[in-house]
């Protein structure tokens, strides 16, 4: 071991040297993967695989490796999920009553007064997602490491390590089939392959568990068996029947084998090949060891043809979109080397560092899209009781996670996104029957994915009052439909939904003010407090009242579309028509709250009350330019809080829809460049590798996607945040809420120049622009007819079916 330290810190010196001067022996020009010239010391810096349902977490250790295996499934129970929410609809009056009066702190107080009379004693978190298990797998060195690397693929979801020991080389290659639903991992080399492997709770310290003390651990029984040909674990939760089982298959090569203290030998082995299950359990007494074994046995004991079936599925959905910002001939760094020149140059984003870390985001979606979406870990995590529970958050981060799925052409992110909320919804009717009193939906906080029932009640984090969470958690099924025109979808999976959503805002809007406007009482902005108040449940918040605007616009869109309901078309318009309007404050700012008394709270973190311009397309420069400008001033004006990395993804992707390159870049910008990325390339929620979160990880590909392009139905925009810092550049097959695609943009600033190539997959007219410029458009078809535009769009007539090429020339702002 010491050999191998004193290597370690030889290669960190000759990597920060190589910040400034690239080793030659190192160069790499493959831009779709990473590699690293360290092992992870940490779980948070491993590198990651996944198929969806199941994930690896792989620590690139040459002796003492760890391989931490992850379900998407695996939440522990901790007694919580099936508790419904109080029955407090009879005290909304008094609670309305008192916030209408200002008495905003005693209304929350009496809200959770009357919830514990009702049986809920306290704010109940969701059951925390955990660790399948670790893997342990010891290959002692033969003399000392050398040549040391580890990898992963994008385009394969492939982990590679690799070193040389005694002048001989040697790997270990894993990753998770998406075609087989398997974990896979090959052990090789040169020489012969001596290890010893077993199999361990992950994360199972003191200190990795809930400091809750009331919150017993939710894992009663452990137990593992081992022979030389498969190997078991299975955990057995406390509270109720669930569990779990892990199986390995242990194919060896020649060589020998031994199991010694639930340790398996392995000795002067050609080859070791693992293939594993895990198999979560609705019932622990009902075992399903035989079916996984024979499934197992069915796959093959082939690497390479496992590879390659995996690859097929996984590189087709990940190839569908191409960015290259960073030449193809040019030096590849290691991600250390990326992450410490992106700190050393905070002012100017590396284009190397942003194309790959477009890639990782777009990998990470993919990999952990499977029944469920991302978590706030993606699908991975190597401890017991994470931060939040490690689940689905609701006010802002799925939300961030899946935002890339329609505009990358990612279907299946939104198919799995579809049905984790189609099996929690049937629990959002419970909590707007048992909270307000009303029918159709009414979505909690967070969700492990299982149930949707709504227990996050508090004062300080009053999430009782908040009411806009089923309309935003639909809004990227809306977007689904109107990038490909999916009317099977539309009408079996999202009207229904729609339409309940609608039916709780009909119930629920009752209130009215003196003009004869709803009020939306109570109402809260997630996660902000009034800066006069003390307390963030008060009335009519600007997100609310978005959001409610945004579900009627749209079912009143579907309606019109498919012709039919015109009679509920007509009442959807008189509810839209008596919304509160939107207030600017004093500075000229859009306003958070639409209550003249509630002063906005500019430093803090969410920044909710913009969903009129992301995700919602309301406002706008073109049909609302007076809120398009308070909206400009309200963006620039909000700091950052605790800094949080899904707040700056938040605020980037505000200011691509405000056309504010520098408020975008800015925010951007900090991100990458204030220790926010491990060294696996994955992201933390705070500064300083605080919390291992994938939210904004999952968003940056959306950030730099609506940099590039931005579209709403008839209209689509190029570049509207793009600087023209990163000169040259191109993305391909951007889909937009016309049912058309941009196929392939690219750009060159030096020569003033940028083409374009859009399908529609409809008959239509697109309005095409390119704002802050004179633009002359040359169409590239058989007539090479040539539209000049000084700054206002064009109207392009498409066929259905049909493509059409552009070159632009950018003349004068």
């Amino acid at each position: 071991m010491k050999k191998y330290n004193f290597v370690k810190l030889f290669i960190v010196a000759i990597i920060f040297l190589s910040c400034h001067r690239q080793d030659d022996n190192k160069k790499e020009i493959y831009s779709k993967a990473i590699y690293s010239m360290l092992p992870a010391d940490m779980w948070q810096d491993a590198l990651v695989s996944g198929n969806g349902a199941m994930g690896i977490m792989v620590f690139g250790q040459p002796e003492n490796e760890q391989v931490i295996f992850n379900h998407e499934f695996l939440y522990e129970p901790i007694g919580n999920e099936n508790v419904e929410p109080p029955n407090i609809a009879k005290y909304l009056p008094q609670t309305r009553k008192m916030l209408i009066n200002g008495d905003y702190e005693g209304a929350i107080n009496y809200s959770i007064d009357r919830a514990k009379d009702e049986g809920l004693p306290k704010l109940l978190w969701t059951d925390p997602y955990h660790p399948a298990l670790v893997m342990n797998i010891q290959q002692p060195q033969i003399n000392s490491i050398e040549d040391y690397r580890r990898s992963l693929n994008f385009e394969t979801g492939e982990v590679v390590v690799s070193w040389e020991d005694d002048g001989q080389r040697f790997d270990r290659r894993s990753f998770v089939s998406r075609k087989d639903h398997v974990i896979v991992q090959k052990i090789g080399g040169d020489g012969a392959i001596n290890c010893e492997i077993s199999i361990d709770m992950q994360g199972a310290k003191p200190e990795d568990w809930a400091t809750r003390e009331e919150v017993p651990y939710g894992v009663s029984d452990v137990t593992r068996s081992m022979s030389p040909d498969w190997l078991l674990y299975r955990v057995n939760y406390r509270v109720n029947k669930r569990g779990y089982d892990v199986l390995t298959k242990v194919v060896v090569n020649q060589g020998h084998t031994a199991i010694n203290d639930s340790v398996l030998s392995i000795r002067d082995a050609e080859g070791v090949l693992l293939i594993s299950k895990i198999i979560p359990l609705e019932d622990f007494g009902k075992s399903q060891i035989e079916e996984a074994k024979e499934a197992i046995n069915e796959v093959g004991l082939d690497y390479g043809s496992l590879l390659s079936r995996h690859a097929k599925v996984h590189q087709e959905i990940f190839n569908r979109v191409d960015f290259d910002i960073y030449s193809n001939d040019s030096v590849r760094h290691a991600t250390e080397e990326l992450i410490a020149q992106q700190i050393e140059n905070p002012d100017r984003i590396s284009p190397e560092f942003l194309e790959t870390m477009f890639y990782m985001g777009r990998y990470t979606l993919l990999s952990s899209s499977g029944e469920n979406p991302p978590n706030l870990m993606g699908i991975w995590n190597g401890q017991w009781r994470p931060e939040w529970s490690g689940d689905f958050t609701t006010d802002a981060n799925v939300n961030l996670q899946i935002s890339s799925a329609n505009i990358t052409d990612m279907p299946e992110a939104i198919d799995s996104y579809t049905k984790m909320l189609e099996r929690i919804a049937p629990d959002w009717e419970i909590n707007a029957k048992n909270i307000y009193g009303c029918r159709g939906y009414l979505s909690g906080f967070r969700t492990s994915g299982r149930r949707g029932l709504h227990t996050h009640f508090n004062a300080s984090f009053p999430g009782q009052f908040w009411v806009s969470g089923a309309g935003w958690l639909l809004s990227p099924c809306y977007e689904y439909y109107q990038t490909t025109g999916d009317e099977k979808f539309l009408k079996e999976r999202l009207l229904p939904m729609m339409e309940k959503t609608a039916l709780f805002y009909e119930d629920f809007l009752t209130v009215k003010d003196s003009k004869g406007n709803f009020v939306f009482v109570p109402s809260y902005s997630p996660e902000n407090t009034p800066s006069n108040l003390k307390v963030g449940g008060v009335i009519n918040a600007t997100m609310d009242i978005a959001v409610a605007k945004e579900i009627f616009t749209n079912l009143i869109t579907v309606y019109d579309n498919l012709g039919i309901k015109s009679e509920r078309r007509k009442q959807l318009q008189e509810l839209r028509d008596k919304l509160p309007p939107y207030l600017i404050n004093d500075i000229g700012g859009l306003k958070e709250w639409a209550a003249p008394n509630l002063e906005d709270n500019y430093d803090h973190r969410h920044a909710s009350h913009f969903y009129p311009v992301w995700p919602g397309h309301e406002i706008n420069p073109d049909e609302t330019p007076e809120l398009f400008d308070a909206a400009i001033i309200a963006a620039n004006k909000r700091k950052s809080g605790n800094f949080s990395a899904h707040g700056l993804m938040h605020r980037a992707l505000i200011g691509a829809r405000l056309k504010q390159a520098d408020l975008l870049y800015k925010n951007l910008g900090y991100m990458l460049s204030k220790k926010f990325i491990y060294r696996g390339m994955f992201t933390s929620h705070n500064p300083d590798l605080e919390i291992f979160n994938s939210d904004a990880l999952c968003s940056l590909p959306t950030v730099v996607a609506e940099a590039l392009v931005y579209s709403r139905p008839g209209f689509i925009e190029l570049l509207p945040a793009w600087k023209e810092d990163i000169t040259v550049g191109k993305i391909t097959n951007i889909a937009c809420r016309t049912q058309a695609r941009v196929k392939e943009l690219s750009w060159d600033f030096d020569k003033g120049v940028v083409r374009c190539t859009i399908y529609s997959n409809k008959k239509q007219h697109i309005n095409l622009l390119i704002r802050g410029y004179h633009t002359t458009w040359t169409s590239e078809d058989s007539s090479g007819k040539v539209l000049t535009s000084k700054g206002e769009a064009l109207e392009i007539s498409f066929e259905e079916g049909e493509t059409k090429t552009f070159t632009i020339s950018l003349g004068k702002r």
